[in-house]
């Protein structure tokens, strides 16, 4: 508990103390190796050999998350004093194809608008074959 107390140290004291940051500094993409991952694929399939979609919006939940820490880096303490959550998720877009246990998932986001207490991050998914990409 005392650690939370000093990490408050580390908060700027106003907007002004808060470095600039650009989009492409919290930009990340992360592959979920369905593909060459037998083992891993286990934990993403159903009873019918499809894609738990439930999983696949957890791990885009989390770097949603991972995302906004990036964004909010501060270099000089090891553990971030903020505390971030998912409040929503405005538009998921999918194409009509369904996504392959056999084949790889990239995710990729970034932070695209930030105010004083909330970000915006979009995120996409893509899986070679199934859908086009559509960079933002």
């Amino acid at each position: 508990m005392e650690e939370r107390k000093l990490l408050h140290s580390f908060l700027a004291k106003s907007q002004e103390g808060l470095p600039p940051r650009r989009m492409k500094d919290s930009y990340i993409e992360v592959l979920l190796p369905l593909g060459s991952q037998p083992a891993l694929r286990e934990k993403y399939l159903t009873f019918q050999n499809t894609i738990r979609f439930g999983r696949i919006l957890e791990d885009l939940d989390s770097l949603g998350v991972l995302i906004c820490y990036m964004h909010n880096k501060i270099p000089s303490a090891n553990m971030s004093p903020l505390s971030i959550v998912t409040a929503l998720v405005d538009k998921i877009d999918m194409c009509k194809s369904s996504l392959s246990p056999e084949q790889d998932i990239k995710f990729s986001g970034h932070v695209s608008w930030v105010g004083k207490t909330s970000m915006e991050v979009k995120m996409q998914m893509f899986q070679a074959g199934i859908c086009k990409s559509t960079r933002p």
